[in-house]
């Protein structure tokens, strides 16, 4: 009886501390570069001409999706 009694109130606090916990890993993953990384890339893009190096085939393709 003392057995089952112990068991059921690990379950129960285990439970409570599971729904009640403050952290949330989906508040702290990484999500992308920042507008210090944007602003840096923005800077060496606008150094090399449009569609430098680029296949014809892959230039209207950006044309398209622009």
């Amino acid at each position: 009886m003392r057995h089952n009694l112990t068991k059921t109130v690990r379950e129960l606090l285990r439970t409570f501390t599971h729904a009640f916990d403050s952290y949330r890993p989906e508040l702290h993953y990484m999500r992308g570069p920042g507008p210090k990384c944007h602003a840096k890339r923005a800077g060496v893009a606008s150094a090399a001409p449009a569609g430098a190096g680029q296949a014809p085939a892959l230039r209207e393709i950006a044309k398209a999706h622009a």
